[in-house]
């Protein structure tokens, strides 16, 4: 089946479906550089889970951005709990035991890999997010992967969403932009919670670098506007380069913030 063209789409849907794109694109360059910058370490990264899982993490966050396109918008939730569970998972198994091989992790962690249950996220070390933020954000991960769920196995929310849609005619390659905007506004929660956890599971520095540039000031991006990955940007405000600049880069930081 060929792929849908944005351009020959109404221009509200098409602009909706470009925030999908941009979503998914901030996602995957974030992660790329994760993955790039922990690798320079070569012994931590042989051990490291991503090593491995990053493929399966790309593969999934370019699925949504296609299956979004084509109208697919369930699916897509279905596609997009993986990418929030193996976070979980993954920030947990590497806080737990950074440097034993990847198959000692697999032997040693199998119960909590191939649990559905995510109450491990109770115990991660979230370092890098402020006091205020930390119980936040474990809510906000139960949350997200909570309403993700729904659409894994047939729910009575899942068929009277469906029956609504069918009968308003919004089925396959005729949703309408408001769809499509829930759905982006999901997937922003839920990759700016898979990006916090994954910064967790690697140093701190990986971070750093990512978000501070040479002038000091916070990395101009989609994801500037999660309230969770500005408080990791506020937790690199000690380096010198911030010194002169801290209370302008504070302000800018906060004005970014939007969910």
């Amino acid at each position: 089946m060929p792929s849908t063209r944005i351009e020959g789409l109404p221009n509200e849907l098409a602009q909706s479906l470009r925030g999908a794109d941009n979503i998914v694109r901030s996602y995957l360059d974030c992660l790329g550089f994760i993955v790039k910058d922990t690798a320079r370490d070569e012994t931590l990264w042989n051990n490291h889970l991503l090593s491995y899982l990053a493929q399966d993490f790309l593969e999934s966050a370019v699925s949504i951005a296609s299956l979004s396109r084509e109208g697919m918008l369930s699916v897509a939730k279905r596609e997009f709990r993986f990418i929030v569970e193996s976070s979980i998972k993954v920030c947990f198994v590497q806080q737990k035991e950074a440097s034993a091989s990847v198959k000692d992790k697999l032997n040693q962690f199998d119960k909590e890999l191939s649990s559905e249950r995510i109450s491990i996220k109770q115990n991660l070390d979230l370092s890098m997010l402020p006091e205020a933020l930390k119980e936040p954000f474990v809510e906000e991960t139960g949350r997200v992967y909570g309403l993700t769920s729904n659409y894994v196995h047939l729910t009575p929310k899942q068929i009277r969403e469906r029956i609504e849609a069918v009968d308003a005619g919004r089925t396959a390659g005729n949703e309408i932009a408001a769809d499509v905007d829930g759905l982006n506004s999901l997937v922003s929660r839920g990759m700016a919670v898979s990006l916090v956890l994954l910064f967790h599971s690697v140093p701190d520095d990986v971070a750093g670098d990512w978000l501070v540039q040479d002038d000091g000031s916070t990395r101009r991006w989609y994801f500037e506007a999660s309230r969770f990955l500005a408080g990791i940007d506020s937790h690199f405000d000690y380096k010198h380069e911030r010194q002169e600049r801290k209370a302008e880069i504070q302000a800018a930081r906060n004005a970014a913030i939007k969910f």
